[in-house]
């Protein structure tokens, strides 16, 4: 005899609920997936998501917080500190890219969203982006803390970036080489503009030289 729905233990229970909530909440708005149909889909009791989540939004950040997670760990994976500049950062954006297009309807959700202004929900994506400039900076050698003027840019550049995967994930006709060259190039002139305006931002002149010479392969 099979086992029955509630024969998980908990903490199986409360992951099966998230990972069925994931795919729900990636295809269609907040309001239009119930409760219900997640448990049923989780095989797991009704009653559970109130005991582990309180209520639906809970769960809903939840399933947030496991794809902030990894795209952390994406992040914060070791740059090729033994490149070229210009390589070092074409590597840290491929490897961004690579694990979006493996969870793109989840990238959408996490960044657009669905709850409009959430503030739970707009804080984990605030980190998550600048958890990526700062993986961008190590890469050429800036470290926290950042100006204010470099602060500013790289926000730009990383919400530039998301709507640059967005396009591609919602078309589907762009090459991975050219996204990653096009990110390539808008940050190097967010770079080498920032340190232009901000004498403080402070590169290595080996970097300068390279972040000047680079062109779009």
């Amino acid at each position: 005899m099979g086992a029955r729905r509630n024969d998980k233990p908990l903490t199986d229970r409360r992951q099966a609920l998230i990972d069925a909530a994931r795919p729900l909440f990636a295809q269609r708005p907040y309001d239009k997936v119930t409760t219900t149909e997640i448990a049923r889909a989780a095989g797991v009791a009704y009653g559970l998501i109130a005991h582990h989540f309180d209520n639906k939004h809970g769960l809903y950040l939840a399933v947030m917080n496991e794809i902030a997670t990894e795209i952390a760990a994406v992040h914060l994976s070791v740059p090729q500190h033994d490149a070229p500049p210009a390589d070092r950062l074409r590597h840290a954006l491929r490897a961004h890219i690579e694990y979006i297009d493996s969870y793109s309807e989840s990238f959408v959700a996490f960044v657009r969203g669905s709850l409009g202004p959430d503030p739970d929900r707009q804080a984990v994506v605030e980190q998550l982006r600048w958890l990526g400039a700062q993986r961008i900076l190590l890469s050429v050698g800036i470290a926290e803390p950042v100006s204010p003027t470099l602060r500013t840019a790289m926000r730009g550049w990383v919400g530039y970036l998301d709507e640059m995967m967005i396009d591609r994930i919602t078309n589907r006709d762009l090459d991975v080489d050219v996204l990653v060259e096009l990110g390539a190039a808008a940050l190097v002139t967010t770079l080498l503009s920032a340190t232009r305006l901000d004498s403080s931002i402070t590169l290595a002149s080996s970097v300068r030289d390279a972040l000047d010479a680079f062109t779009i392969e």
